[in-house]
């Protein structure tokens, strides 16, 4: 390795007969390291996560890949973890990594975040398409404004402590964006960490099981956008952010003739508003 000690790029992409990535401490100047769709890929050095000057980490379609070493890389930009269908856990993340923007967390089945994960500082777009039992306020990381989720079992509002469960504090305030399309949510969703949602702008909860809107909806004053469609059990709107614009609520055949009336009344609001 001593040879190659000015390699800045190493790609062992769908390399088929790798399957170990071997230490990579004696190339200081490594900046992309991908070895995305080795499929008969097992085992990753721990080296490869104190690399300092790493930009681009790419383990895409690793599929029998169980275990990633622990990360301390302060030049990271691109995180790639997506389909590594058989990793149990999200790898720790050591230090201060503050120059990944976005991550994609797509077709894993990690049960959870470690607590680590908000030295992640710079996060502002966070995709999860996982089965994740529970996502803690942990991945609601201080710059994160874009939180994308889909294909959940279960969501709950919970943080992790002595083994128990306890009702989440806090959230980020910056979030903006806040999308669980398709997920498992029942009306214990709009339980206390709900309440901590006031700042978000676009709020997605389509094709999902709950049966009402709060009236806590009513101080979302920065809420423009609710996406309900496909919410065939949803039958009450109890109260409406004072600042809607859009609203989709396509298929809601249980909704009740007093609730779309509500609705109905609130778009004509709206539209004087806007003549105004």
């Amino acid at each position: 390795m001593q040879k190659f000690e000015s390699l800045t790029n190493l790609n062992f992409d769908r390399c088929e007969l790798l399957t170990r990535i071997p230490e990579v401490s004696e190339l200081p100047n490594l900046e992309k390291l991908s070895f995305e769709d080795c499929e008969n890929l097992i085992a990753v050095d721990d080296s490869v996560g104190f690399m300092t000057k790493l930009k681009i980490l790419n383990a895409k379609g690793c599929t029998k890949v169980m275990s990633f070493p622990p990360l301390n890389l302060p030049s990271l930009e691109e995180l790639e973890l997506s389909y590594c269908l058989s990793l149990e856990n999200f790898p720790e993340i050591l230090g201060k990594m503050g120059n990944i923007r976005v991550l994609d967390l797509l077709g894993l089945s990690i049960k959870d975040l470690p607590v680590s994960f908000h030295n992640l500082t710079g996060l502002h777009v966070l995709h999860v398409d996982c089965d994740f039992l529970h996502l803690n306020s942990i991945a609601l990381t201080p710059a994160l404004y874009d939180l994308s989720v889909g294909k959940y079992k279960e969501w709950k509002w919970v943080n992790s402590k002595d083994g128990e469960e306890e009702v989440v504090s806090t959230v980020s305030s910056n979030l903006k964006w806040f999308c669980l399309p398709s997920c498992n949510l029942n009306d214990d969703f709009f339980s206390a960490g709900f309440t901590q949602l006031t700042t978000v702008i676009s709020l997605d909860l389509s094709r999902s099981n709950i049966t009402f809107l709060p009236e806590c909806i009513k101080e979302f004053h920065h809420l423009d956008d609710i996406n309900v469609s496909y919410c065939k059990r949803l039958e009450e709107i109890r109260g409406v952010p004072p600042n809607l614009k859009f609203l989709k609520a396509i298929e809601c055949t249980s909704l009740t003739s007093s609730a779309s009336r509500m609705l109905l009344n609130q778009v004509f609001v709206l539209f004087l508003m806007n003549l105004i």
